[in-house]
């Protein structure tokens, strides 16, 4: 048994030395390939923003010693091909006859047979900036129900400065509308908010936050009977309103429901306004007290009687 060991041992051992043998004389030799190798823009980025993405590779087909390509691509890494962009704002590619004597010129220790990649596309825009008057989008914040707002939107401060890319800066009105971005407030809103831009191609603002603030309050849905009174209408009583009695409907805080009467409220019909066609006329609200909202009748129209 020690002996086949030992058979087998120095089998293993001549195997792992011819292996190696061919290794490094394969390496020895010169081979074409056919490989994506790393490019990086240079450019000035405290001016200058992408608002693509930039191309990362070129496809080139090259000859060198198989040693030089081991090291460069399977071993150490390769170092990426530099490609200086002195007014990138101005261009928007890049096409073989420019890309190809830089890349010949960095990869001197190959040789290039051939490039493969036609055109490398950038979009590198200048970064300038923008002074805004801020404004909340009111209709867009969501309350929860029965509550809404009950003082002025402040914001503080109420201006900002926007920085981006040209072509995003100049779509900007001198007004920027902003959403906030919370759901069913039900209490005073006193918080610090981001603007809502897009968080990508180097866009932000100063400040990068804004103090939003405003009060919020509870309120109720009433009802009350009233009686509507008649305007215009022929002193003779030959025209009347047939039923002039309405419900009114109407929000209030809550804290104020018991302080609301029918009295309050002053619901009129004008004979002026009765259509001719289904004898109706709306009932108006002539009058309503301070801190209601959302008044309607019910019915908004009543009907109209002619005595023959």
């Amino acid at each position: 048994m020690p002996k086949i060991l030992g058979n087998w041992k120095v089998v293993l051992l001549s195997f792992l030395g011819a292996t190696i043998f061919w290794f490094f004389s394969a390496l020895g030799k010169d081979y074409n390939s056919r490989i994506e190798y790393p490019i990086e823009f240079v450019y000035d980025k405290d001016s200058l923003v992408a608002i693509s993405p930039l191309p990362e590779y070129v496809d080139i087909d090259v000859s060198g010693g198989g040693w030089d390509l081991f090291r460069e691509f399977f071993w150490f890494g390769s170092n990426p091909i530099v490609i200086e962009l002195d007014n990138p704002a101005a261009i928007r590619y890049l096409t073989r006859p420019t890309i190809l004597p830089i890349i010949t010129d960095q990869l001197d220790e190959y040789r290039i047979n051939f490039l493969f990649t036609d055109t490398l596309f950038v979009d590198i825009d200048r970064k300038v900036s923008k002074n805004v008057k801020l404004k909340i989008d009111s209709a867009a914040i969501s309350m929860d129900e029965d509550y809404r707002i009950i003082s002025p939107i402040k914001l503080t401060p109420d201006t900002a400065i926007i920085f981006g890319p040209t072509s995003f800066i100049d779509t900007l009105n001198t007004t920027y509308i902003f959403k906030l971005d919370a759901e069913s407030i039900d209490k005073t809103y006193d918080r610090f908010v981001k603007l809502g831009l897009l968080e990508a191609y180097d866009i932000y603002s100063d400040p990068p936050t804004v103090n939003v603030k405003f009060g919020v309050g509870q309120f109720d849905r009433l009802e009350l009977n009233t009686t509507v009174e008649m305007q215009n209408f022929p002193q003779d009583s030959s025209v009347y309103v047939s039923n002039p009695n309405v419900i009114v409907r109407f929000v209030v805080l809550e804290d104020l429901r018991e302080d609301y009467f029918a009295d309050d409220f002053k619901i009129v019909v004008d004979y002026n306004l009765i259509n001719k066609a289904d004898s109706t006329a709306p009932a108006i609200v002539l009058f309503q007290p301070e801190n209601v909202i959302e008044v309607e009748t019910i019915p908004d129209s009543l009907a109209i009687t002619y005595v023959k």
